[in-house]
């Protein structure tokens, strides 16, 4: 079982779309085919891993559950279709459990933000779907209730899809939402604020929050994967501190410093990469 003190060591994956071939239209950051998903799960449950949830994590904090000595977060966002009919059940055959963060508008039925022409559908899991989901032991957290930019609103509307979101899946699931994910991973102090005021435990970003996992419950980190993400890469980001990686560099570029740090990252990134598959 895990100790306490290796608890800061949990990585949080966030994917998109699990789809049987590609989109028509390129968008090679938003997807992995299958068979590269059940690829990944198979690296997940070799290297000793066991998936979590965030309410599991609530109930560890709580005293009330232990967790496995190396537990690691599945996250997807935006509630597809494919998530329900592709993604779920591959998880399901290999026993692991993932975090699904979900719309509150229930008559959104179609991702209308994302970059796709008029033949490429993106269709949405129904409240039915979400439900039958949360059933099998997913957890089911809210994504806002329309998916804007959360940090170009004014703080009602801000407070407004939170809220409203949290307290619709939890009408329709019957059970209490401690979940936030941060549409286009976008925040700011306002809307980490507004996020907590609603009543939410944790909340996810991408790159924005700090590397270790629990310094921060209302922007945590996430490590993205794609279409992009082999074999290599993603046990690159399963087995070595890639979080950090992520963290120094993006924490350089914000900062606007054009100085040595700034051409050591990617640097650095090559060299965990070539070890990696060495």
């Amino acid at each position: 079982m895990a100790d306490r003190a290796h608890i800061s060591n949990i990585k949080v994956l966030m994917y998109h779309r699990v789809l049987d071939k590609p989109p028509r239209k390129n968008s090679n950051w938003h997807y992995v085919l299958t068979e590269d998903f059940i690829k990944q799960l198979k690296l997940i449950d070799a290297l000793g891993y066991t998936t979590i949830t965030f309410n599991d994590y609530k109930l560890y904090l709580e005293d009330k559950l232990t967790l496995p000595k190396k537990p690691i977060i599945i996250t997807f966002d935006d509630g597809y279709l494919d998530t329900y009919e592709v993604a779920c059940p591959v998880l399901i055959e290999h026993n692991m459990s993932a975090v699904i963060f979900a719309m509150g508008n229930r008559e959104i039925d179609q991702a209308c933000w994302e970059d796709l022409d008029d033949t490429e559908l993106c269709p949405l899991m129904s409240s039915d779907q979400l439900r039958s989901l949360s059933n099998l032991g997913f957890e089911i957290g809210a994504h806002s209730m329309n998916h804007y930019d959360l940090t170009k609103l004014r703080d009602e509307e801000i407070f407004k899809e939170i809220a409203e979101s949290k307290e619709t899946l939890e009408k329709i699931l019957d059970e209490p939402v401690h979940t936030f994910a941060y549409p286009y991973g976008s925040l700011n102090k306002r809307v980490k604020k507004m996020v907590e005021i609603a009543g939410f435990s944790f909340a996810c970003g991408v790159y924005t929050g700090p590397y270790r996992f629990g310094d921060d419950f209302f922007d945590l980190r996430r490590l993205a994967i794609n279409y992009h993400t082999g074999t290599s890469r993603y046990l690159l980001r399963l087995l070595l501190p890639f979080q950090y990686v992520e963290w120094l560099y993006h924490k350089t570029r914000s900062n606007g410093r054009l100085h040595q740090n700034q051409l050591e990252i990617p640097k650095l990134k090559k060299i965990i990469f070539e070890k990696t598959i060495g």
